[in-house]
């Protein structure tokens, strides 16, 4: 499989290290949302992973924060079997897009 240059590419082994870093950011956005309330518990540090690659997947491809936030609402009442909180979803979706678009940034080419 050919990878294209890209390097924000999260499906390029070549960006391993920044995709690393990329999914760091993104697990402490998804802990500031933490629909469950277990941020700040050890144990579950990692409650948000299975959100992590397909968000990154999302962004890198273009998603619209409205994509995003629905995105994020089909996973808190399919996959946590939670009730809808569109507001929360929404800001999340938010702070996502806005992180993407520094994440991407010239400035942070070499990061």
């Amino acid at each position: 499989m050919a990878f294209d240059s890209d390097p924000w590419n999260p499906a390029n082994p070549g960006n391993r290290d920044r995709t690393r870093e990329s999914r760091r950011q993104i697990r402490a956005l998804l802990m500031d949302w933490d629909p469950i309330g277990v941020a700040g518990i050890e144990e579950a540090a990692d409650e948000y992973d299975c959100m992590i690659s397909p968000l990154m997947h999302q962004l890198y491809d273009g998603a619209t924060t409205d994509a995003l936030c629905s995105w994020i609402g089909a996973e808190r009442t399919g996959h946590f079997g939670l009730g809808p909180d569109d507001d929360s979803d929404s800001a999340l979706a938010e702070r996502l897009t806005q992180w993407w678009v520094r994440r991407i940034s010239p400035s942070n080419s070499s990061r």
